[in-house]
């Protein structure tokens, strides 16, 4: 047993077991993206954009990923987000700026049961 405790083959392996263990558990527990509920989608975007944190509002995007985020969030810089909720089909973030009231409006998806925002114009005709 001692022999097998000082093998240093016998730790490279324990070690890559381990690591490979550790990657599965948590791709099987990573977070949806989106949420269950349009409701829970307004909130949770309107709590990202208040705390201006890209990286909250980036899995509740249905396309654009980082980018898109971090050009929504810039997009708040300097306003004061007052609220958010879900009115006929888009999360509404209503916020102020340099005293003048505004509403943003993000049209909501359903992707794999799950809703979304689309941040990203797109013509239509």
């Amino acid at each position: 047993m001692r022999r097998r405790l000082t093998n240093l083959r016998f730790w490279i392996i324990v070690f890559a077991v381990g690591w490979l263990a550790m990657v599965f558990v948590s791709i099987a527990f990573w977070p949806e993206p989106g949420e269950e509920s349009p409701d829970e989608l307004a909130v949770s975007v309107t709590n990202a954009l208040r705390a201006q944190d890209f990286h909250k509002l980036e899995p509740l995007l249905s396309a654009g990923g980082e980018e898109v985020a971090k050009s929504t969030v810039e997009h708040f810089r300097g306003t004061r987000v007052e609220r958010g909720s879900y009115r006929d089909g888009a999360v509404v973030v209503e916020y102020t700026h340099a005293g003048t009231r505004a509403e943003f409006r993000l049209p909501v998806e359903v992707h794999d049961g799950r809703f979304v925002v689309n941040p990203v114009l797109t013509p239509t005709g």
